[in-house]
C-alpha cells in the first residue's frame, strides 16, 4: 500500500514538473509575441525566444535524471 501510494505521489510531482514546463514554454512565446507588438526588433525577439527555450529544454533534460 505504501508502495503504491509513493508511486502515485511520483506520478502527480512529475506531470507537476511537465506542466510547469509546458507554461513556461507558453509564457516564452506570449512574452516574445508582446515585445513584437510592442516594437523590439524581432531579430533580437526570436534570438531571446531561442536562449529561453534552449535554457528550457535543458532544465527538462535535467529534471529527467
Amino acid at each position: 500500500m505504501k508502495n503504491n501510494s509513493q508511486s502515485d505521489r511520483q506520478k502527480f510531482i512529475r506531470h507537476a514538473i511537465a506542466i510547469a514546463f509546458i507554461l513556461q514554454a507558453v509564457i516564452i512565446g506570449v512574452k516574445g509575441n508582446l515585445d513584437v507588438e510592442s516594437g523590439k526588433p524581432a531579430l533580437d525577439v526570436i534570438q531571446g525566444m531561442l536562449f529561453q527555450g534552449i535554457e528550457l529544454v535543458l532544465k527538462a533534460n535535467r529534471s529527467k535524471k
